[in-house]
Order: C-alpha cells, then structure tokens, then sequence
C-alpha cells in the first residue's frame, strides 16, 4: 500500500535532479508539504470513484468465494448446526405454547414476572438465531461474545423467577435510571456528535422519573444493580451477585472468556477460537471453520435454562415433557460438536 508514496517520492526526486540551481532544490523540497496536500485534497474521492466502478466485479468474486466457504463449513459442522437449530426451534414451539396459554390469566393478574419471562426468552430465541448464523459463516469468536448476552438474559430471568413481583417492578423501573443517565452522556457531547440531544422539557422529564425511583427504592437504586440490592443482601451488588444468586456462577470462568470477545483486551488480539486449530501464528480477519464447539454447546445450555426457566412458571404435563426434551438435546448438541470438531479441515 506504499504504491502512492513511491510515485510521489519518485517524482519529487526527478524535481530535484532537474532543477538547475541550489535555490531552486530547496524551493521544491519546501514545497513538498503543499503539494502532498493538494494531492489529498482530491485523490482520495477520485481513488474512491475507481474502486467503486470496479467493485461489483470484486464484491461477487468475495461473495462467491464466501459462499463456498459456507459449504464446507456446513458439511464439517452440520451434525452439530441441524441439532442447535432444531433446539431453538423446539423453544420457539415450547415459549409459544406456554404464552397462549397463559396470557389471558397473567394479563388479567397484571403478572409482571410472566411479561418478563416471556420476553427474555423471546430475545434469547434471537440471540441464538443471531449467534447460531455467526457459526454458520465462520465467525465462532463473534458467536461467543454474543453468548454473552444470551446468559445475561438467563441469569436475569432465573432470577425474577426466585424472587417474584417485586423484583420484576424494580427492574422495570430502574430503567428511568438507566434512561436519565444516557441521556446526560448524550448531552455531554452533543457537539461532538453533531445530534439535537434532548429538549429541556424531556430531560427534565427524565429527571423527574429518575427522581421518583429514587424517593420510592432509595438513592442505592442509582447503582447499576440497585434493582437487586433488596434481594441479594449487599450494598452495591453486580452481576456476579446474581449469578451467585441463581447458582451459576460456576459459568463465570466462560462469562470471562467470551468477555475477551467484547473487550479490546490484549488476550483478545493475540489468541482467537477461529485460530484453534492453526499450527502457526497468524492474524484472523475473516472467517474461519474452527472453533465452533464451546460457543454452540455454551448457546445450547443457556438457551435450554432460559426456556426451561420461563416453562416453570406454571408447567402443565406438556411442558414438563419438554423441559426434559430439552435437557437431552442440549447434552446431544455438545457431544455432536466435539463430534464434528474431529471432522478434517475442509
């Protein structure tokens, strides 16, 4: 990528060569500095206009090349890919079933633990959809950071499933704490970010919400887990305490793994899961057919407690059968991948 500086270099050279006096040498090595800033001053949107004649010819030969990579990656990983999608199609059907049922009831009783569930294991149904397609086009390193989230969302329903009415409101209405405090940072740079920002009607607003939380939970309700503070005994809890809380803390050594992922960690740059298999160092830029097992089975357990959390509820003969259905299917998703990960390197 040095072609341009070369050129330019080149050219200032035969400048200099052909210059008849001293004066005039010094003139143009002066003059360097203006006319590399003429030369960026239009080259580069003429240098993007070429490539974008150019693209669609490159973009289709990239494309193609991908899709095969999709093929072969399909055929080592397929046994395990059929039975995660085969699961989470089984929790649509089960969360569908269990909501029709009931809906009516829950609505009626004003169930806010119901409303919550629901929805956790709805998003966690796309969640692994989102990280079941990342395996598929060979980004296991991707699928495992989105994991991530999908235990976030398993550990909070568990949660509101141990501790009821009271904990679903808090956690509903600290979102005006959450809601207030963005919009502050918003406002910090609003400049910066060439945005609006709010009207001083809505933050104040916003403002008065906030206020209102903290006069009904107290000021510790500002704490980014203060929802839970009643709950789990401690000043000012985190993630951790509920993890401890539902008994999953166990998971926290793959929570931390798979946070390499989300964070610019210097572990992150150094090692990759699409890198497992690699006998030599290398940088990964694109996708890769390695190191599918961890994130797939960690997406299998979670969304099975997730579903299985929202199922007992109020679990009828039905749901009990799929609770164990479930169960069995998530021990065969990750036998299946450690499976395929013996498969060659297509």
């Amino acid at each position: 990528m040095d072609t341009l500086q070369k050129s330019f270099d080149k050219a200032m050279q035969e400048l200099a060569a052909a210059a008849g006096s001293e004066e005039e040498r010094r003139q143009i090595s002066a003059d360097v500095p203006h006319r590399m800033e003429n030369l960026l001053s239009k080259y580069p949107s003429e240098m993007l206009a070429g490539l974008k004649v150019n693209a669609e010819r490159g973009l289709a030969e990239r494309r193609k090349l991908h899709a095969e990579f999709v093929d072969r990656n399909t055929s080592r990983w397929k046994e395990g890919f059929d039975l995660l999608e085969l699961q989470i199609e089984i929790s649509i059907e089960a969360g569908d079933s269990f909501t029709r049922r009931l809906r009516p009831k829950a609505t009626a009783e004003g169930d806010l633990v119901f409303d919550l569930l629901v929805r956790l294991q709805a998003k966690g149904i796309l969640v692994a959809k989102e990280i079941l397609t990342l395996l598929k086009n060979g980004y296991a390193d991707g699928a495992h950071g989105r994991w991530r989230s999908l235990h976030e969302m398993t550990v909070t329903a568990m949660f509101m499933l141990a501790h009821g009415q009271e904990a679903a409101r808090r956690y509903l209405d600290h979102e005006s704490v959450d809601a207030y405090r963005a919009a502050l940072q918003l406002e910090k740079f609003v400049s910066r970010l060439n945005t609006p920002g709010f009207s001083e009607g809505e933050l104040a607003q916003l403002k008065a919400r906030y206020d209102a939380v903290l006069d009904a939970y107290g000021k510790d309700f500002a704490n980014a887990y203060g929802w839970a503070r009643p709950f789990l005994g401690k000043g000012n809890p985190n993630f951790l305490s509920m993890e401890e809380a539902v008994g999953l803390d166990h998971l926290r050594p793959y929570y931390m793994w798979a946070s390499q992922n989300v964070h610019a960690s210097a572990k992150t740059i150094k090692t990759s899961l699409g890198l497992s298999e690699t006998v030599s160092e290398a940088l990964q830029v694109g996708p890769s057919n390695s190191g599918m097992t961890d994130p797939a089975h960690s997406t299998a357990i979670s969304l099975s407690q997730l579903t299985i959390t929202l199922l007992r509820l109020a679990p009828n003969l039905d749901d009990s059968v799929m609770m164990k259905v479930l169960l069995l299917l998530t021990d065969e998703i990750g036998q299946a991948f450690v499976r395929c990960s013996e498969n060659p390197i297509a």
